[in-house]
């Protein structure tokens, strides 16, 4: 019989395993809590049956989770269950409708604006740390191998998810980034550390800041995100060079072309905005 004294003594060993397999610290964190939230629902002596996991979707549901959320808590719970050889009591996720439009994503006058007002006043950490996100489309756990070092080429090749590929930086970027070292007395290590020596610039120092910056420049806090970033990179890559996807896919570390192709979807407003030069 399958019980939650069981369930809370195996959950060690599997998280192990995702670490020897190379998952991402965030990854196992994540399923780590997913469980924990799992175990907390769980009653001490309650068999773990097929309607027990229907139960518990069920009160996922009724809780007003986001269907995302709610997905992610079966994930991994039925990962856990298969794991530990009990595939007959995972239970479906919900269908998620595929969203047509990107809302909470800048455009490039947001951006600029951004600057603007990070320069004006005096973040220019900041200032630059966007300037990254936006010119090279890293995902943030990738601003660590932004370097000193790493600045004598315009190729940084960088491990993530256990993948490895390279960073571009366009040559502007490159000069601007050499400069800001110089005039800082950067000199090795992180070019963007944060108050404790050698370590890098924590991420709620960084959003925190977007924040108040988007906050003085009038731009929705919904757009201030690290996704955000990325996505405005890939727009302006596919509108200078639209049927690049595949190249795209490759800088930006995708697997799969379906994840890319999210890219190429617009916002409501610039669906507006196009409808509005049909003439009749």
């Amino acid at each position: 019989m399958l019980t939650k004294a069981l369930l809370v003594n195996q959950v060690e060993e599997f998280l192990t395993e995702l670490k020897y397999n190379e998952k991402a610290d965030n990854t196992i964190k994540k399923y780590a809590g997913n469980l924990n939230c799992f175990f907390n629902w769980l009653d001490d002596e309650t068999e773990i049956t097929k309607d027990l996991m229907l139960n518990f979707k069920k009160h996922l549901i009724d809780s007003g989770f986001e269907t995302s959320t709610i997905n992610s808590y079966i994930v991994t719970v039925n990962k856990y269950l298969k794991w530990l050889g009990y595939k007959e009591l995972v239970v479906k996720q919900l269908k998620q409708q595929r969203k047509n439009s990107l809302e909470d994503v800048l455009n490039v006058k947001e951006y600029k604006r951004l600057l603007r007002f990070a320069k004006a006043a005096g973040k220019i950490k900041i200032y630059y740390i966007m300037k990254v996100f936006a010119m090279t489309g890293i995902r943030v756990s990738e601003l660590k191998y932004i370097t000193v070092e790493n600045l004598k080429s315009n190729y940084i090749k960088v491990t993530n998810k256990g993948k490895e590929r390279e960073i571009i930086i366009r040559q502007d970027l490159l000069r601007e980034l050499r400069k800001y070292c110089r005039e800082n007395g950067i000199y090795s290590g992180y070019i963007f550390p944060g108050k404790v020596k050698g370590k890098l610039i924590s991420e709620s120092t960084i959003w925190r800041n977007m924040r108040k910056i988007g906050g003085q420049a009038r731009v929705k806090l919904s757009k201030i995100h690290a996704h955000s970033f990325r996505h405005l990179f890939a727009k302006m890559y596919l509108q200078e060079y639209p049927n690049n996807i595949t190249e795209l896919a490759d800088i930006l570390g995708h697997n799969s072309l379906e994840t890319t192709r999210i890219y190429t979807r617009s916002t409501s407003q610039e669906k507006r905005e196009k409808l509005e030069k049909i003439k009749y």
